[in-house]
């Protein structure tokens, strides 16, 4: 990429105060719709790790204030496992959407009634064969929502041209190399270039997600280091899907939201008093308002 934007390092002092300003006046509402598309026949926990997260960053004080009701967030998942998540579900309302063959399937009208009132959208996570592509193509064309690509809806970017300036990508290295034909090693050669020149190509924002993150949308790249080995458990990406998502559902513009969530996630990893080896994304929930609360200057006593 010519004449690469100078690399910034994503950080508190980059971030404290950086979200929009919030009164004490809003309710649940005021805060935006988050949709999570995602499950399949063999994946049934992932989407529910990201509508969790989501809510929980809509609240913006953690699970206390999920349950005083502040934002709203919807799993949308295949319609045989509809009627399991229900009892297992704590914070977001459960939409079935038509299936087959184990997946997701792609329903026009199925896909107006879930985004009716819906103000940003998670696709991807656990969907395995399930048509994200259609999906995509929904948001795009037919609405005026920002989302979050991640896990398996990442296979479907090579179909698109430009997401125009309302998606946030969130690849893994082996992801984003089968995105773009490129070999894992000429991406480690210059992971910032690489991410800013498919952002800026695609019109989206990147997150190249590593032990340093890129964050880029293409004019401008950040490096995020937040984070430790908590995160190397299956989940964690779907918890970061879920974070930008939920800031996306209030109006967070695209490139904060996902360098908010890079940090946070990083940050709630190393708040964390569970240990590495049993550390699971769950435990991302407990200490995901330590974060926000940093972010906002907030003082415990």
């Amino acid at each position: 990429m010519d004449n690469k934007p100078a690399i910034m390092k994503n950080d508190l002092a980059s971030l404290q105060f950086g979200l929009p300003f919030r009164t004490d006046e809003g309710n649940k509402g005021s805060f935006g719709r988050c949709v999570v598309i995602g499950g399949c026949a063999n994946y049934v926990g992932a989407p529910q790790f990201a509508a969790e997260s989501a809510a929980e960053v809509l609240a913006l004080a953690g699970e206390a204030a999920m349950r005083s009701g502040a934002g709203t967030t919807v799993l949308a998942v295949p319609d045989f496992l509809a009627s399991a998540l229900y009892k297992t579900v704590r914070y977001s309302a459960v939409f079935p959407l038509p299936s087959k063959d184990g997946g997701i399937v792609f329903d026009e009208e199925t896909a107006r009634k879930l985004a009716k009132g819906a103000t940003s959208f998670a696709v991807g996570m656990g969907m395995g064969r399930g048509d994200a592509l259609g999906y995509v193509r929904f948001l795009l064309d037919k609405t005026d929502a920002p989302f979050v690509l991640d896990a398996d809806g990442l296979a479907c970017a090579k179909e698109v041209d430009s997401f125009a300036g309302r998606a946030v990508l969130t690849p893994h290295t082996g992801e984003f190399a089968r995105m773009t034909g490129m070999t894992a090693d000429e991406i480690a050669r210059d992971p910032a270039g690489a991410a800013a020149s498919y952002a800026a190509r695609h019109e989206c924002v990147l997150v190249l997600k590593s032990h340093e993150s890129v964050i880029t949308d293409g004019r401008e790249i950040w490096i995020n280091s937040t984070g430790n080995s908590r995160l190397s458990k299956g989940g964690s990406g779907d918890v970061l899907a879920g974070i930008i998502a939920g800031l996306l559902a209030w109006k967070v513009p695209a490139l904060l939201a996902a360098r908010t969530g890079a940090y946070t996630l990083g940050r709630s990893a190393e708040f964390s008093r569970t240990n590495a080896i049993s550390h699971l994304p769950d435990d991302i929930m407990s200490t995901l308002p330590l974060a926000f609360d940093e972010l906002q200057g907030v003082m415990r006593l």
